[in-house]
């Protein structure tokens, strides 16, 4: 018996899937693979629309922290200039053995 799935006849392998956030029925090609070879559940441009909403969010929300701990951010990154360039002088091959 056909998997009802595809049209294609071949069991395991639709030729279309439907997206889980559009609800629209696309090609397989149009969804991203998992590392196990599994297609996702939304399709690639659903993925980028919910990606970039989750880039604008996260941002949005670091600098309203920045904003509410200025000060603090600025003496953390003051902090990471001394250590890297100090790291620098390190790697330089200064010792401090006399």
């Amino acid at each position: 018996m056909r998997d009802q799935r595809t049209n294609s006849g071949v069991p395991g392998q639709p030729t279309s899937k439907r997206c889980a956030a559009c609800h629209a029925s696309k090609p397989v090609d149009e969804f991203y693979a998992d590392r196990r070879g599994r297609l996702t559940g939304r399709c690639r441009d659903c993925h980028r629309q919910q990606t970039r909403a989750n880039n604008r969010r996260r941002h949005a929300a670091l600098r309203l922290l920045i904003t509410a701990h200025l000060e603090e951010y600025r003496a953390l990154l003051a902090a990471q200039r001394t250590r890297r360039d100090g790291d620098s002088s390190i790697a330089g091959g200064e010792s401090d053995v006399a």
